[in-house]
């Protein structure tokens, strides 16, 4: 649309990444998934092309890019595999941006370069203020924390090399970083959406981690883990965008192909009411997620753009992913078609680090200030 103009950089990484979806991923989008399998050649090959880095500066040796080429790409993989998208996106948003923003420079030399070689870094989802006294238990030693206990969901833990740990504090909450460890318990969830992303469940048995390895501590810890939640929430709404959009251009296609009654589905007035309404909350997630994104790149890093853009792209995902289904009737439910998957997607992203109602009591704190 017209207020979204993309230059010429952007332009060429969207038809490029759209390229390398329809060639590398597609074939192999429904396989993963139905195996839950993690897609690590892919992953290799996203690394080559320097995506797995894509934010991280070009003098730790990565691309260097803005986040609405972060957007671009992960919208574009969306459209055919969010699972894939969702690995990139925790490797950007939930790994590297927080190391680019608040690590010491002894940590980002050590562990920047490692994601623009291709190693995969995780991340819990267990961001918020709040963690469950119950989930992580801590014994301090000299200079030491040994935790036990586990934490539900952690992205890309199925591969990673090392995750980045919200862990309970004196003062409230501390932020450290932690290599792959036999202490560490990696344990494979069964999950409604989003199975070839490497969600797993984390259980510690006396890991030990040392001072230095502490990124942030109390206040500033839960400043800096605000920040990266709501960076975060604008590639959740890329993914949600691309997710939704995928659903709608099925949807055209079927409904063009689809014939009842001696007539193309597509010309009956319900056919017609889902797909307006589908394409109406596409557009306007699409101004939303781009609007949030160019905030921060202009150095408006807005909260509020952004907890709007992953409410409301959230939804449109979720929206157009259950009217999909309406769409291909009895066919909406059979896994040869990719439409219940991008509904489970849609509904799996919504609900990450975040769920609705926790953003929309984000935005009402912001807007009732």
């Amino acid at each position: 649309m017209a207020l979204i103009a993309f230059n010429n950089e952007q332009k060429m990484l969207e038809s490029e990444i759209r390229k390398f979806s329809k060639t590398e991923l597609e074939p192999i989008a429904d396989e993963i998934d139905k195996k839950g399998v993690f897609p690590v050649e892919i992953m290799k090959k996203l690394s080559d092309l320097g995506l797995s880095s894509l934010i991280i500066p070009e003098v730790y040796g990565g691309a260097g890019l803005d986040t609405t080429c972060l957007c671009v790409v992960l919208e574009e993989l969306s459209k055919v595999c969010a699972s894939i998208s969702t690995i990139l996106l925790v490797n950007n948003c939930l790994v590297a941006f927080p190391l680019m923003k608040f690590a010491p420079e002894k940590i980002k030399k050590c562990y920047l370069p490692k994601l623009t070689q291709g190693e995969i870094g995780a991340c819990s989802t267990e961001l918020g203020i709040d963690l469950p006294e119950k989930s992580i238990s801590i014994r301090e030693t000299d200079e030491k924390l040994s935790i036990s206990g586990e934490q539900d969901f952690v992205l890309n833990g199925e591969t990673a090399r090392f995750v980045l740990l919200p862990v309970p504090s004196s003062s409230s909450k501390a932020l450290y970083i932690v290599d792959n460890s036999p202490h560490i318990q990696v344990i494979k969830h069964h999950i409604l959406g989003l199975r070839a992303a490497g969600i797993v469940q984390y259980r510690f048995s006396n890991l030990n981690i040392t001072a230095d390895a502490c990124l942030l501590d109390g206040k500033e810890a839960e400043d800096a883990l605000m920040q990266i939640l709501h960076y975060t929430h604008i590639g959740f709404s890329a993914i949600s965008l691309g997710i939704a959009e995928a659903a709608y251009e099925v949807s055209i296609k079927y409904s063009k192909e689809r014939r009842q009654f001696g007539r193309a589905i597509c010309e009956f007035p319900m056919i017609q009411e889902m797909l307006v309404d589908m394409k109406s909350r596409i557009e306007a997630a699409r101004l939303l997620t781009y609007n949030a994104a160019a905030d921060y790149d202009r150095g408006d890093a807005s909260r509020l753009s952004a907890n709007i853009a992953r409410l409301q792209s959230g939804e449109a995902a979720v929206y157009a992913g259950i009217k999909a289904v309406q769409v291909h009737g009895g066919y909406g439910y059979i896994k040869d078609y990719p439409v219940e998957r991008f509904l489970r997607d849609a509904k799996a992203i919504q609900i990450l680090c975040e769920t609705p109602n926790d953003i929309k009591s984000s935005i009402a704190k912001e807007i009732l200030v």
